[in-house]
């Protein structure tokens, strides 16, 4: 591996077009002040709050009952149509600023307000991590627990054989 031939990255999401990390924050803090998305949003009882108002931006919070959930993602997005599909497990522990759930949240967020769509996307070139849609939308969440000075998630432990 030189500069010259970089590894082929592993696309995790849809390709879409590319984002700079600074784009993305810049991003964020325009969705911060225009939601009204502050540290203590996630406090509280203002988490529920805040997910009830997202509905006059066009956000809308489906909660499906934990039995019904088969997806194996621990939540789910439409961008297009602006849902965010959570189990009632996952909206319990939104609601109660548990920060893995909250920056799950955050994550779905940012597919919609990044404006991700599914593309076929053909190129000669190989794709890029900021040409791919979960890179993407995992930088806006992070970035926006950065932003308002919420707590990181605990990063999970991983044995390596």
């Amino acid at each position: 591996m030189t500069p010259e031939n970089p590894p082929e990255y592993g696309m995790r999401g849809h390709r879409v077009p590319a984002l700079t990390a600074e784009f993305i924050q810049q991003v964020t803090v325009r969705v911060r002040d225009v939601l009204g998305i502050r540290k203590r949003s996630f406090q509280g009882k203002n988490p529920e709050k805040l997910l009830s108002s997202l509905e006059k931006h066009g956000i809308n919070i489906d909660v499906i009952h934990d039995a019904e959930w088969i997806d194996a993602t621990k939540a789910t997005v439409d961008p297009q149509k602006g849902m965010i599909y959570v189990p009632e497990k996952l909206y319990s522990e939104i609601c109660r600023g548990k920060a893995k759930a909250v920056r799950i949240f955050l994550h779905e967020l940012g597919h919609i307000v990044l404006g991700h769509k599914p593309l076929l996307h053909f190129s000669e070139r190989m794709p890029v991590e900021n040409e791919d849609s979960e890179w993407q939308a995992d930088y806006f969440a992070d970035a926006m627990i950065e932003l308002l000075g919420l707590p990181k998630a605990e990063a999970q432990l991983e044995l390596v054989f």
